[in-house]
């Protein structure tokens, strides 16, 4: 595919994916990549009730099934949206800061802002405490629901796996060895769980970094820091499917690396004129959801690196999350949507019908 200024598809990308993209400007949108007109966007949100504070800061899913999206906004507000009924189910709002983080950790909604303060919002009163300040990211473990991960900027904000049944920490990360005796800097913007016990985080410092929880060692038992001034990498945002992990740059696309040897990249992601604001994988890992500042959002085939299918939307994305097409079919299904799977035709022994014979009788005979 040539890269240029429109919408493009390839004729090889034939999934069928829904994308969700929040914007800066706070519109929420839903665009049908395999739709008849695939460029097309529906706002599942007013625009008139939007403000300079409406800027969406975080997007989960909420459930295993991925039929619930948590969406946290700049101003406070947390949204519950049901795709299965294309509507809000709930909406609140919570803390004293920008929401960096959402999960649902035993059907209660977790929610982390800015100043380190993390509530798990339960009847009748939420329970709240604090990570510490300066906290850029907070993600739930899919695997393990009770515990979360905290990434932020300075030392005192490095990882930490915490237990949200106890709201202890489990597992503090340590920093690098000093260079010169002095401390490497620590800018944890963005963190994510491989598995129950693997964490990866990246920076804006030039690092991916992953740790085992398990161990006895707290530094990291694999990374990749960038180290050619020519080629000063700044990562913005994480994800993570099976043992890869796939990383936004500021500057330089996205990169792809094996979490069993990080020393190097592996693949390399082009097309992008600005900072990858969030990257995403599918269900099957090979596709790569990415939102830009270039006001683009794009699909790539993860292991060819080829661009398959791009989409401008007017206000800047922050966040983007993609949904299969199977899984929305499947969920409808469980719901009691009929299709034609479901319908069966009844016959007598003898093959004949009488609503059929009864219908042929009546007919003239043409002549």
């Amino acid at each position: 595919m040539k890269y240029a200024s429109v919408n493009a598809k390839c004729p090889t990308y034939t999934e069928k994916h829904t994308l969700y993209v929040g914007a800066h400007t706070g519109s929420f949108k839903r665009i049908h990549a395999h739709g008849d007109d695939p460029f097309r966007q529906q706002n599942l949100q007013p625009i008139e009730v939007l403000n300079k504070t409406s800027k969406i800061t975080c997007m989960e899913f909420g459930n295993a099934d991925r039929t619930e999206i948590l969406i946290g906004r700049a101003n406070r507000c947390v949204k519950v949206f049901d795709y299965t009924k294309e509507e809000s189910i709930s909406n609140f709002e919570i803390g004293t800061d920008e929401v960096v983080g959402l999960g649902r950790s035993n059907d209660c909604i977790v929610v982390g802002s800015a100043n380190g303060m993390v509530q798990i919002v339960k009847y009748p009163e939420p329970v709240k405490f604090s990570v510490g300040e300066n906290l850029y990211r907070l993600r739930l473990c899919p695997e393990d629901e009770t515990r979360m991960v905290t990434g932020g900027k300075l030392l005192k904000q490095i990882i930490k796996l915490w237990d949200l049944e106890t709201q202890k920490v489990l597992f503090t990360a340590k920093n690098v060895k000093k260079v010169l005796e002095l401390e490497q800097p620590v800018w944890d913007n963005d963190v994510v769980f491989v598995d129950r016990n693997l964490i990866a985080a990246c920076s804006r410092h030039g690092y991916v970094r992953l740790y085992d929880t398990r161990g006895p060692a707290r530094r990291p038992v694999q990374d990749f820091t960038s180290s050619d001034p020519d080629d000063q990498l700044a990562f913005s945002c994480l994800a993570s499917h099976g043992h890869y992990l796939y990383a936004g740059t500021t500057t330089f696309g996205a990169r792809a690396f094996d979490i069993r040897r990080m020393k190097n990249h592996i693949h390399v992601y082009k097309g992008f004129t600005g900072t990858v604001t969030s990257i995403r994988v599918d269900s099957s890992g090979n596709h790569l959801f990415t939102g830009c500042l270039d006001r683009y959002v794009r699909v790539h085939q993860a292991h060819r690196t080829a661009l398959e299918y791009k989409c401008y939307v007017k206000s800047k994305p922050t966040h983007v999350l993609g949904i299969d097409f199977k899984e929305n079919q499947s969920n409808n299904d469980r719901n009691g949507v009929d299709s034609d799977d479901d319908i069966q035709i009844v016959s007598h022994a003898d093959g004949s019908d009488p609503e059929y014979d009864e219908m042929f009788s009546k007919m003239q005979t043409v002549k």
